[in-house]
């Protein structure tokens, strides 16, 4: 063993060059709306893409023409309540979100998130019972 480090200081510094791009390219994509904020978790879920695990999910819902900082709170708010999480609000990135070890529990509360809730769970709700109770 040599003593040298296994990546020359360049070689990381290129490395996280590449990977901040990588993430505000894609940012940029959400916000001109050349791509969703969904296509950005599927292309986060690739080895390819790996650097936008970084990416907040605050960021990523600002990142959202129209989005501001007060929507994007409720949204992950209601992901945090929902996952029953102790994680902070600032803390939760694309790769919280897709995490294994979560078992799918965090990116379902983030689908619930956004799902509508104009319509009641069932017909005469809360008031009749729901068919599946009979």
């Amino acid at each position: 063993m040599s003593g040298r480090p296994a990546n020359s200081l360049t070689t990381l510094n290129t490395a996280r060059r590449a990977a901040a791009t990588t993430r505000a390219r894609w940012l940029m994509g959400v916000h001109t709306g050349e791509v969703s904020i969904h296509d950005v978790l599927r292309a986060a879920a690739t080895t390819r893409h790996k650097a936008l695990l970084r990416v907040s999910l605050r960021q990523l819902l600002i990142a959202q023409v129209g989005w501001g900082p007060k929507s994007a709170t409720r949204i992950l708010s209601h992901v945090q309540a929902v996952a029953d999480s102790s994680s902070t609000v600032a803390s939760m990135s694309i790769g919280w979100l897709l995490d294994p070890r979560a078992g799918g529990r965090r990116f379902a509360a983030w689908e619930d998130a956004f799902a509508s809730k104009d319509c009641p769970p069932w017909p005469g709700f809360p008031h009749a019972r729901s068919t599946r109770d009979v």
